[in-house]
C-alpha cells in the first residue's frame, strides 16, 4: 500500500474527468421503454452461469438501492506473486477492513454493487489490485483480481489508437471519407453515408443513433439473445433509422462509428480488429489476460454480472425476461446476467465496447495508450485534442480534462452486468482502473465518485 500515498492528487482530480462522454451519454432519440409493472422479486437465486446478456451498453443509468459488503481480497504485495500465479485461492486480507475497506463497503451497501476491482499502476509497475464483495450472489463466491470483467466503451480507446496509428502510417487519412475505406454501401441507405469521414467516426460526429439504448434495437435483441450480431447487421440497423445529429459538428456519443471504426481497421490491414488490437497493443503492453470479444474470449468465465435501477426493471419488458431471471440481494432485486443468453450481448460491442479483462490488465492498457511508444507526440495530440466545442472534452476515443491545472485522460464504460472507470494523470505516471459487477449506477454513487471519495484515504495510507 506504499505507492498508493504518491497517488494522492492525481486521484483527487479523477471525480471530475471520470463523467467522459460515454458516462454522460445521450439517450436515443426514439421514446424511451415503459414497463407496465416492475419485476416481481424472487426468493429463490437461480443459479447463475458466467454469461451476458441482451445488448450492450454504454451508460449505467439510476441505481439499485441495497447489497452486500465483503473483505477485500488485494494482490499480496510482499512478493509481487499473484493468487493466479501461486496456484493459491485468494483470502480475505484483514487490512481492506481499515479506511479503504470501509469506503468500499459503505458504497456497496448504498448501491447494491456485489463485488468490486481495483487496480493502480504507477511508472509501468506490476499493478496492484485490489476486490471486495462476490462474484456470484447465488454461490457466495468472492470477487477476485483474478476474475475477468467487460469493460465496455474502454474498448474505444484501445480502437481509436489503432486507427491513429494506421494513420501514422500513411494507411489511413483522418478526414478521408468512410467510403473510400468500407466502400459506398458501408451504411446502406444512411443519408450521410458518402460524407462521414474517418474523424467522424472517432470523435462521435457521424450523426449515427446510440442503438444501446433504443427501444428497437432491444426488441432486435429479444428473439435471438443466443445469437451472435454482426457489426454490418448493427450498421444496416443505425443507418435505417437515420441522423440523430448534425454531421461533423454535432457531438452525440454512439458505439455504432466505433464498429465501422473497427471494420475500417480490417479493410486496411486484411486482418481481423482481434488481431490487430493485440498485435498492436496488448501485446507491446504485455497485456496477458485481455480478449476482444466475439472473436477471442477469456479461458475462464467472466465474474458474474447483475442489473439493477431503471435498466433493471425495464429490461424484462423488453427482453421477455421473467423471475427466474432475477435475484434477491438484501432486498434489492437484481437481474441475473447469467441466466440469460451472452452471445448477442458479446457481440454487439466489438470495437466499441467488446473488451474482457482482468483489472490489473486494464490499469496497465490506459496507462501504455499514453506513456509509452503505442502512440507517438503527434498521435496523442490528435487523440486528446477535444471537440471543437470548448464544453466538450471528448477528443477521439478519450475525454480529457484539465483539472487543477493538471490532465486526466480518461474513459469510462458499461455493458450487461459490469460498470468500469479507466484513468491516466501523465503528472504522476498514474493509471487506474476500477469494475463493479453492476449496472445500474446513479449519480453521485457512481464509480467516477467513488473514486474522488477514496483519494483521500488512499493519501492517508502509509
Amino acid at each position: 500500500m506504499k505507492r498508493l500515498a504518491s497517488a494522492l492528487l492525481a486521484l483527487s482530480l479523477l471525480a471530475a474527468a471520470c463523467s467522459s462522454a460515454d458516462e454522460a451519454a445521450p439517450t436515443s432519440t426514439a421514446p424511451p421503454p415503459v414497463a407496465t409493472e416492475a419485476p416481481a422479486p424472487t426468493t429463490a437465486a437461480p443459479a447463475p452461469t458466467t454469461a451476458a446478456l441482451p445488448p450492450a451498453t454504454t451508460e449505467a443509468p439510476p441505481a439499485t438501492t441495497a447489497v452486500p459488503t465483503t473483505t477485500a481480497a488485494p494482490q499480496d504485495e510482499s512478493d509481487g506473486e499473484s493468487d493466479s500465479e501461486s496456484g493459491d485461492e485468494p483470502e480475505p486480507d484483514a487490512e481492506p477492513a481499515g479506511p479503504l475497506g470501509a469506503a468500499i463497503g459503505d458504497w456497496m451497501d448504498r448501491t447494491g454493487a456485489p463485488g468490486i476491482v481495483l487496480g493502480i499502476t504507477r511508472g509501468g509497475a506490476e499493478p496492484m489490485t485490489f476486490a471486495w464483495g462476490v462474484s456470484d450472489i447465488a454461490t457466495g463466491a468472492p470477487m477476485t483480481v483474478d476474475h475477468h470483467v467487460r469493460i465496455g466503451s474502454v474498448t474505444k480507446s484501445v480502437t481509436a489508437a489503432v486507427v491513429l496509428q494506421l494513420v501514422s502510417e500513411g494507411l489511413v487519412e483522418l478526414d478521408a471519407p468512410v467510403a473510400q475505406y468500407l466502400g459506398e454501401g458501408w451504411a446502406p441507405g444512411y443519408e450521410h453515408a458518402a460524407a462521414v469521414t474517418v474523424r467522424d467516426l472517432l470523435g462521435h460526429t457521424s450523426g449515427f443513433v446510440e442503438y444501446a439504448f433504443d427501444v428497437s434495437f432491444y426488441q432486435l435483441a429479444a428473439p435471438r439473445l443466443g445469437e451472435q450480431i454482426s457489426p454490418e447487421e448493427i450498421l444496416e440497423f443505425a443507418a435505417e433509422y437515420g441522423p440523430v445529429a448534425e454531421l461533423g459538428t454535432e457531438f452525440h456519443y454512439n458505439t455504432t462509428g466505433y464498429l465501422a471504426a473497427g471494420l475500417l481497421i480490417e479493410a486496411v490491414t486484411g486482418n481481423t480488429a482481434a488481431v490487430e488490437l493485440r498485435a498492436r497493443v496488448f501485446e507491446p503492453l504485455g497485456l496477458e489476460h485481455t480478449y476482444l470479444t466475439p472473436e477471442e474470449f477469456p479461458p475462464e468465465p467472466t465474474a458474474n454480472g447483475y442489473v439493477g435501477g431503471t435498466i433493471g426493471y425495464l429490461m424484462g419488458p423488453l427482453l421477455g425476461l421473467t423471475t427466474d431471471n432475477q435475484i434477491t440481494h438484501n432486498d434489492a432485486i437484481f437481474v441475473d446476467i447469467g441466466t440469460v443468453p451472452s452471445d448477442f450481448a458479446r457481440s454487439a460491442g466489438w470495437t466499441g465496447g467488446g473488451i474482457e479483462a482482468q483489472i490489473g490488465d486494464v490499469a496497465l492498457l490506459i496507462r501504455g495508450l499514453f506513456a509509452t511508444d503505442i502512440l507517438d507526440e503527434d498521435q496523442v495530440a490528435l487523440m486528446t485534442a477535444g471537440h471543437p466545442d470548448p464544453a466538450n472534452s471528448y477528443g477521439l476515443g478519450i475525454s480529457t480534462d484539465e483539472i487543477l491545472g493538471l490532465t486526466i485522460y480518461t474513459h469510462g464504460g458499461g455493458v450487461p452486468g459490469f460498470r468500469t472507470i479507466a484513468a491516466y494523470a501523465p503528472a504522476f505516471d498514474l493509471g487506474i482502473a476500477l469494475t463493479t459487477n453492476l449496472l445500474g449506477l446513479e449519480g453521485d454513487d457512481d464509480v467516477g465518485p467513488l473514486l474522488e471519495s477514496l483519494a483521500p484515504i488512499l493519501a492517508a495510507t502509509n
